[in-house]
Formats: structure tokens, sequence, C-alpha cells
């Protein structure tokens, strides 16, 4: 490292080292943001395929045996591009007292991301800031408003 100083110096090696390290930090940061910009992209469809979901839960009679991806797949039918941004993902549905909860979670289905009730306009859970399990924290009787 003393070879790339040659000629500074003291003052200037140590300003040379002050903004390599700021790059490097900048680097990082740009990295982070790039993740949390996408997982707000991500939520963003997630309200749009909650919606959906909780439409086909509310109104059609569905079989009670009815699995996760045949339930996403009955919902998205109008629209099969709701169901695109989470290719690769794990996505699971929770249908209790006629409504419905969707939860995506990273691809090995470790880490939950995001949580979302069909019922509210909102993005309700944003788990990935917390690093949750992927598993339910939301209850369809709570957050829901009873009919």
């Amino acid at each position: 490292m003393k070879s790339l100083f040659i000629g500074f110096n003291a003052p200037l090696k140590g300003l040379s080292v002050l903004i390599i390290y700021i790059f490097l930090l900048s680097g990082c940061a740009t990295i982070g943001h790039q993740d949390d910009e996408a997982m707000y992209m991500k939520a963003s469809a997630l309200t749009k395929l909650s919606a959906a979901v909780e439409g086909t839960v509310r109104y059609e009679e569905l079989p009670a045996n009815l699995s996760d991806d045949a339930l996403l797949k009955l919902s998205t039918e109008d629209d099969p591009d709701l169901l695109e941004p989470f290719n690769g993902y794990l996505l699971k549905v929770n249908k209790n007292f006629r409504h419905a909860i969707v939860l995506l979670c990273s691809p090995d289905g470790t880490q939950g991301l995001l949580e979302d009730a069909g019922c509210t306009a909102k993005m309700d859970v944003h788990l990935w800031q917390q690093k949750m399990p992927c598993a339910f924290t939301l209850s369809a009787d709570k957050v829901c408003i009873s009919d």
C-alpha cells in the first residue's frame, strides 16, 4: 500500500483513504437502497394480488380443500400478470372469516417478506424489514371489519 502513496504527503494519504472509504460505503448503501426499492415495488403488486384473492374468497363458493396455488390461479384468471412479480417466490394464503391474507416469502420459504390482508387498502406488514420467518402475523378477524 505504501507504493500507492509515493510522493503524497501525510494529509493527502489520509484524504485518499477517506475518499476510498466513502466510495465503499456508498456502494453498500446503493445496494441496500435497490433492495428496499424492489421490496416496495413487490408490496405495491401484492396489494393488487391480495385484493383479487379477497374478492374470490369473499364472493365465490370454494372447496374447503382448495390449495393456495389453485386459489391464486383462480383469483388471477382475468389478469394472470398479477402473479408475475412473484415468480420464484413462495406465496401463501390464509383464508378465514371469508377474508384472505396473502404472505410473500423468500424463494426457499424461510423468511417472510410481505403480508397483506385483501380487506385493507394499504400494505399491511413489511416482514422483510424485521427479518421475520415465513409465518402469518395477521388475523382476518382482527384486521378486517366484520360484516
